[in-house]
């Protein structure tokens, strides 16, 4: 097998010796994390094919077009001699047939933690890592760096919806990426500037106890610049005390808690949030922002942050945040049909379920919220299923679907919904369990009336349905 040492040698070497683009090819094509990666590749003048088992988009995807072409299945025929590097998502195994046959055919294999790793390497690097609200706190850095005029490089989980696009190659010397935790694929990246915004019991697969999160986020921690900057959450910097770098620059934020990044005046509206900023006890700017919720204020408070350390002036960094329209499956509208209002959220922790809530009743105050869960994972379902109970409380009708399992046996998937539901129903919660996602479109027609607000909630392939509702009914 052959091997290149960077994305940038290969791009190198193919254009002195063949004259023409690099190509990569990309397994796992459709995967958020790919998806943002194709799109700077593609902005980088790299030609692309790849491939995904998955195709069923919910939406009509334009970047999609970045890839020359893209394959259902996997097969070595998916692989043609002329590709420089092979580049495959965390999902795809050693055994796939397309990296077996770019191993026979000397052709580089990268994971996409490696490329990411790559990329950073070569540029002054930004990560925001924390259980919830990275994609969202990722997306506003980069949006105020672009609309700051900084040029940033960028990768991001979702897509921004002002741009249409979840990943990009800037001019300039900076990359804004999103840090995730799992499988501790954050601790591949050394950033000069990174955030970590909370610290919650979570990928259960990876993580068998808080403890060993903190310790992952922890070395995440050490793994940042001793000459750079790094952000944390009052309540992270409490818990992580004496474990973080002595010689790191450390500064933390909170919209709650004493801190040195502050909200005061806090105006949640429905429609737009006003705000003060306030930096070391002293004013730093005005700030209105137009993604509702107090988690987005908080969100918000860390991009600001975060900016600032790049030397984004405040006046600029208002002005970007104000434009700043949100992310795809964050609170995302996506229609209103014969009166009922269709919101769909990747919402899939009991923290974020709550916070969600919290933001589509304080938007929508006087309507009725009728909300379809796709859980993700049994193991997170079971070891949380009191705290998911409790997280509907905003709700006035819970409608489980059945779990989305994700490499977990279907039949503790069926039982674990049991539970779920007399978890959510002893809270005195209105629950009913579907069958399959299929028998939710029926369900929502006939439990949703002119001014109900639908909102979809999960990380699976729940967010088809608000599509299909609203072409069902319109």
């Amino acid at each position: 097998m052959s091997s290149v040492s960077t994305l940038t040698e290969a791009a190198s070497r193919s254009r002195r010796r063949f004259g023409r683009a690099p190509i990569a090819h990309l397994v796992g094509a459709h995967g958020s994390g790919m998806k943002a990666l194709a799109e700077l590749l593609s902005d980088a003048g790299w030609t692309l094919t790849g491939s995904d088992l998955q195709f069923a988009p919910n939406r009509p995807r334009k970047n999609d077009g970045r890839l020359r072409r893209v394959h259902q299945g996997h097969t070595a025929a998916n692989v043609s001699e002329a590709v420089d590097v092979l580049i495959f998502s965390p999902a795809i195994r050693d055994t796939n047939p397309e990296r077996q046959a770019a191993r026979e055919r000397g052709i580089a294999e990268l994971s996409y933690v490696d490329a990411l790793s790559q990329l950073m390497s070569e540029r002054t690097g930004i990560a925001i890592a924390g259980t919830h609200g990275k994609t969202t706190t990722t997306a506003m850095v980069a949006a105020i760096l672009r609309e700051s005029g900084q040029n940033p490089s960028a990768l991001i989980g979702g897509e921004v919806i002002q741009y249409e696009r979840s990943g990009w190659a800037g001019s300039g010397d900076l990359l804004v990426v999103e840090a995730c935790e799992y499988r501790r694929h954050f601790l591949s990246v050394r950033p000069r500037i990174a955030a970590i915004l909370n610290i919650e019991p979570d990928h259960f697969d990876c993580f068998a106890t808080i403890d060993e999160s903190r310790k992952a986020f922890e070395e995440f921690a050490h793994r940042v610049n001793p000459n750079g900057a790094l952000l944390l959450r009052s309540d992270v910097a409490k818990a992580l005390r004496d474990r973080l770098p002595a010689r790191l620059a450390i500064e933390t934020y909170s919209i709650r808690d004493s801190a040195d990044w502050l909200v005061r005046d806090l105006d949640l509206r429905p429609g737009i949030s006003h705000f003060e900023v306030c930096h070391n006890g002293k004013y730093f700017c005005d700030a209105a922002l137009s993604v509702p919720g107090r988690h987005n204020v908080e969100n918000a408070l860390a991009a600001i942050a975060l900016a600032h350390a790049v030397g984004t002036d405040a006046a600029a960094i208002a002005s970007a945040l104000s434009l700043f329209r949100g992310v795809r499956r964050r609170f995302e509208f996506i229609a209103e049909r014969d009166g009922v209002t269709l919101i769909d959220d990747y919402a899939h922790h009991p923290t974020a379920i709550r916070a969600t809530l919290a933001a589509v009743r304080q938007t929508y105050p006087d309507r009725r919220i009728l909300v379809v869960f796709q859980p993700h994972q049994v193991s997170r379902t079971e070891a949380l299923l009191d705290d998911f109970a409790t997280s509907f409380g905003d709700a006035d009708q819970v409608l489980l679907v059945p779990v989305f399992a994700a490499r977990e046996s279907q039949s503790d998937a069926a039982a674990c919904l049991k539970k779920l539901g007399r978890a959510v129903q002893a809270t005195g919660q209105t629950v009913r369990l579907l069958e399959s996602l299929d028998h939710v479109l029926a369900t929502m027609q006939d439990s949703a009336s002119p001014g109900d607000i639908c909102l979809t909630l999960g990380a699976g392939d729940i967010d088809r349905i608000p599509h299909e509702f609203a072409r069902h009914v319109s």
